[in-house]
């Protein structure tokens, strides 16, 4: 057995040599990390103070302390609101959709798609800071683009940042993410054999039923990686939301990532900060699980 291990590995060692500079910065940039946040927790460790050079073991308490803040249910409620409306509705199928529609219209040479293909990226590549300080002007109540808008409409004015806050974030935070799950789609799509839908066409399947039946399965791998991707990813937005609303008003839109960053480093709690991190992990994994499930499930 000892043997034909050594021989797996030798005939392997290429591929391992190759895998090892990715692994090392997974380990550097994710693990090492991660494991930092997990051991913090259980101490008292401050961001400044006696308790910044020499933190203390407190065991459970952070956690403890965390499921009986009365503000942490409402933390989770809008993080798991956020995510829905943000990441699975808006950029999930949205930009399955975007993709669909530039994939039909480049097939036929429509010239228009690249427009929006170039619309959607732009939105992408513009840093986050910029993003969020451009949509402060969007919703801005008295001279913001879309009151402007409604103004010439005829409609009322809406306070879109204090009626309406965490709308608000999750059409910013959509509008911003959605060219990723747009990309990943096209390229899938592409993928998919001609023939495929060919044979659904002889046997009479419409557009529809050619996506339900045939697109959509041979997608499902990928749609769930990219369904892990951006969850996750919109779990840890912070900096969006934090130039819009800074987690108000009243903790309308704080979510978890937020709410570790204002502990952290705005209360120098970098225990308890660190707490929350390792709480927010547990939730995209248990995303990841679900995920992972269903794209494995049969057809």
């Amino acid at each position: 057995m000892a043997v034909a291990r050594r021989g797996r590995l030798a005939r392997n060692r290429l591929y391992l040599a190759g895998l090892s500079p990715a692994a090392f910065l997974l380990a550097l940039f994710f693990v090492g990390p991660a494991l930092w946040a997990l051991g913090s927790s259980f101490t008292n460790r401050a961001l400044v103070g006696i308790d910044a050079a020499n933190p203390r073991f407190v065991g459970l308490d952070n956690y403890v302390r965390l499921f009986g803040d009365p503000d942490f249910a409402k933390v989770i409620l809008n993080s798991v609101v956020f995510v829905i409306g943000s990441a699975i509705i808006g950029q999930f199928v949205l930009g399955l959709l975007l993709a669909l529609l530039i994939d039909h219209a480049q097939l036929r040479g429509f010239l228009a798609s690249n427009f929006v293909y170039a619309a959607v990226l732009l939105a992408w590549v513009n840093p986050t800071i910029i993003a969020g300080f451009l949509w402060v002007a969007m919703f801005d109540f008295y001279n913001g683009s879309l009151n402007t808008g409604l103004h010439v409409l005829g409609a009322q004015p809406a306070n879109w940042l204090g009626e309406g806050p965490m709308l608000a974030v999750i059409i910013a935070n959509t509008w911003r993410g959605t060219a990723f799950t747009m990309l990943i789609f096209l390229g899938a799509l592409r993928t998919v054999p001609s023939d495929i839908y060919e044979a659904a066409r002889v046997d009479g399947a419409g557009a529809v039923r050619r996506f339900w039946d045939h697109t959509l399965p041979i997608l499902r791998p990928i749609a769930a990686l990219t369904l892990l991707s951006v969850t996750m990813a919109t779990f840890g937005t912070f900096i969006l939301i934090q130039t819009l609303t800074n987690g108000g008003p009243a903790y309308q839109t704080e979510v978890i990532a937020l709410y570790a960053f204002h502990e952290a480093f705005q209360n120098h709690a970098v225990g308890y900060g660190s707490t929350i991190a390792v709480v927010m992990l547990a939730l995209n994994l248990a995303f990841a699980v679900v995920f992972l499930r269903w794209s494995r499930a049969r057809a």
